[in-house]
């Protein structure tokens, strides 16, 4: 019979004395048994495998284990290899047990083991404190201020202003509000005020995602100043879905946004020449991200 490999060290293989073993079918076979045994832990000597014309056995620790054909060879082994660790398992346990019973005979019980599993060892390089120490830590929520910029309608120019909007990470979501102010750029002298709750995920609040979308809802003030009358003003609810694009440097990032505004009720100020918001209106955003990495 042959001798087992040598115990294992550094570099050791799985002992191979089969011409009928092609290399790629031993470098598999070697890799699995090899990973098997170094995950058991145990130091025991490497396994060979030995074949014959018209036979083939695994010899291991003195053992010789019989190789039948049921598969590859390779599967076999690694079958052979994990029977017997698991063998090896149940009789330490089988050891111990009478151990225990040894003990209780003899008037020295032995300390009972706990039945639940130990608890998992903190994460390397995660603080154990709930503050984050460094801006890659953050899990999203802060202030964002933008640029924004609305298309016009038929009664009123280009409005442009700024805006600012504020969210705190509830699990995935990110909860929050919006203040904006857009000012019209000629003609008439027109202001609108947003002042909005929102639902929003991912950019620009969350530092490690590229996109995002959010959700606003609340009312929008429209604001005239006519010559030769008082100021008019006029409110109605609104909707807004948009979708962003961000770029995060850690406690800062930069932002680009589209949003699909709807107005619930027609937006209009009625005078001799009366302002007709859209009621579906588009527009665009650049600004920067302020994320909250306070907390984790």
């Amino acid at each position: 019979m042959f001798a087992t490999a040598p115990l294992r060290a550094e570099g050791a293989h799985v002992g191979n004395r089969c011409a009928r073993l092609s290399t790629a079918a031993y470098e598999e076979l070697d890799a699995r048994v090899l990973l098997l045994l170094k995950s058991d832990g145990a130091v025991r000597p490497l396994p060979v495998v030995v074949c014959t014309a018209d036979s083939a056995w695994l010899d291991w620790d003195g053992r010789r284990f019989d190789i039948v054909g049921r598969g590859s060879m390779a599967d076999e082994v690694v079958d052979i290899v994990e029977a017997e660790l698991h063998d090896a398992e149940r009789q330490s346990d089988a050891d111990l047990k009478t151990a225990e019973a040894s003990a209780i005979a003899a008037g020295e019980p032995m300390l009972e083991r706990g039945s639940g599993s130990p608890p998992p060892p903190p994460a390397q390089g995660q603080p154990a404190a709930p503050l984050a120490k460094r801006a890659v830590d953050a899990r999203g929520g802060g202030i964002c201020t933008s640029i924004e910029t609305e298309v016009p309608s038929k009664t009123i120019a280009f409005a442009m202003g700024p805006a600012f909007d504020v969210g705190s990470s509830i699990g995935p979501l990110l909860l929050g509000g919006r203040e904006a102010f857009r000012f019209s750029l000629s003609g008439r002298q027109v202001a609108f005020m947003d002042f909005e709750a929102a639902i929003a995920a991912g950019a620009p609040l969350n530092p490690d995602a590229r996109f995002g979308g959010v959700l606003r809802f609340g009312a929008e003030w429209m604001v005239a100043y006519p010559e030769g009358n008082s100021n008019q003003a006029a409110v109605v609810p609104v909707v807004e879905l948009g979708a962003r694009i961000a770029h995060s440097f850690g406690l800062v990032g930069v932002w680009a946004g589209l949003d699909a505004r709807a107005r619930l009720q027609t937006l209009i100020l009625r005078s001799s020449n009366s302002l007709i918001a859209n009621d579906l209106g588009v527009s665009l955003s650049l600004g920067a991200a302020f994320v909250d990495w306070s907390r984790k």
